[in-house]
């Protein structure tokens, strides 16, 4: 039978949770971690769109869950239902109530695939595309190998998402693939954002939009994906455009455009998942509603002192991405030893993000930033130039990193 009570509850077995109950484990001591997660496969994601362009085996970015839950810890293979913090306990779908005495929410966050209307019963098929899931790389670049030409739509939605990078960086190894199979000139890129630019870090927006001249690819800014149909091949947009007025006033319209697609690389917007959303722990207005409400720099829940978050569930104002957590678990891990011991966290997490942009095969801009946009970067070099180095950090490096390191608790 399995414990009903765990000393330290860690709610996720992805990124977040499994890095942080390998290094917790070691100081608590075995039967006193409990990890709530449902998935029997663990991913590394961020090797999905090399997946995509036919650069990576997607057979190396899973492995089994079993294989990565840390020696000492508990593994309670269901979905949460329900948490009461109030009462130190969560209601696990099997029915089951488990008490912590201390709460790691972890969860990562939803596809709300459904928020697109038109799509269901249309991913993987009739042209239309995504990164974002395991079971629909292996198409993506399938259509990418088969594609002859024609309009080629590569989707980005308002953040925040996980990975912001990755909607266009598929798009660039997509003009590569076009041009090496000779159907380049027959073929209009367009990159349709809600953004009002190609990225949110300005010192970003000069290269990135040199690489799209580069590649004479169209973007598109502030254009929100509404629905598609499938059949016709035409995806529907709300476009918003400001002007400003006499007495300086900034004035908002929204229209809707067509876009008819040959091929539709498709997005979804996210967020937290309902347990978390609907529940005391979220953000209850302002841009992070929804999110699980942490302190931006300790990552404690700033009412439940005992509950701490990690990764994308979290809502603060950083980039959703696996360095992002990197750099958070040892906060967390140390805050937490703090609480545990009666006093107050001290150590800080600076918002540190990092997108590894490949702009091409064998060239990636290593975009490294914390909040405000700060430039965080790792190595002594100007962050904002494509590299063949960062290419292998990228290719080579972070996948060893990700799964001898981090979920190790290593690194």
């Amino acid at each position: 039978m399995q414990p009903k009570k765990f000393k330290l509850l860690i709610l996720g077995g992805g990124t977040g949770g499994i890095s942080l109950a390998a290094r917790l484990v070691r100081h608590l001591g075995p039967g006193q971690i409990g990890i709530v997660e449902p998935a029997s496969d663990h991913y590394y994601q961020p090797a999905w769109t090399l997946v995509g362009a036919g650069l990576y085996r997607k057979e190396k970015t899973r492995r089994p869950e079993a294989e990565v839950i840390p020696r000492g810890c508990t593994w309670l293979q269901t979905a949460v239902q329900k948490v009461f913090a109030t009462e130190n306990r969560v209601r696990l779908a099997s029915g089951t109530d488990v008490h912590y005495d201390f709460l790691v929410v972890a969860t990562g966050l939803r596809l709300n695939w459904e928020s697109i209307a038109g799509l269901q019963g249309n991913l993987g098929q009739n042209g239309v595309c995504s990164i974002y899931e395991y079971d629909q790389v292996d198409k993506v670049r399938s259509m990418l190998h088969d594609f002859t030409g024609g309009t080629a739509l590569f989707v980005m939605p308002a953040p925040p998402i996980k990975c912001a990078g990755a909607p266009q960086k598929i798009m660039y190894l997509a003009d590569g693939l076009f041009r090496k199979a000779g159907v380049r000139a027959q073929t209009k890129i367009i990159f349709a954002t809600a953004g009002k630019s190609i990225f949110a870090i300005p010192e970003f927006t000069a290269p990135l939009n040199a690489v799209l001249q580069r590649k004479g690819i169209e973007a598109r800014f502030s254009h929100r994906l509404l629905s598609i149909d499938a059949q016709k091949k035409v995806a529907t947009f709300a476009k918003t455009t400001e002007t400003k007025a006499a007495d300086g006033a900034l004035l908002t319209a929204t229209t809707e455009e067509n876009i008819a697609y040959g091929l539709l690389h498709v997005v979804p917007t996210m967020s937290a998942h309902s347990y978390v959303a609907e529940s005391n722990l979220a953000c209850a207005d302002g841009p992070q509603a929804g999110w699980l409400q942490v302190d931006m720099h300790t990552l404690q829940h700033p009412m439940h002192r005992n509950i701490f978050g990690i990764g994308d569930v979290t809502g603060v104002p950083n980039s959703k991405t696996g360095a992002a957590i990197r750099k958070q678990v040892p906060v967390v891990e140390r805050n937490l030893i703090e609480a545990m011991a009666c006093k107050s966290p001290s150590h800080l997490y600076d918002g540190y993000a990092s997108c590894p942009l490949v702009t091409d095969k064998g060239r990636v801009i290593l975009a490294e930033f914390g909040y405000n946009g700060k430039l965080l970067p790792t190595f002594p070099l100007n962050p904002t130039k494509e590299r063949f180095s960062m290419w292998v950090l990228k290719r080579y490096l972070l996948p060893r990193l990700y799964w001898d390191g981090m979920l190790r608790g290593r690194a």
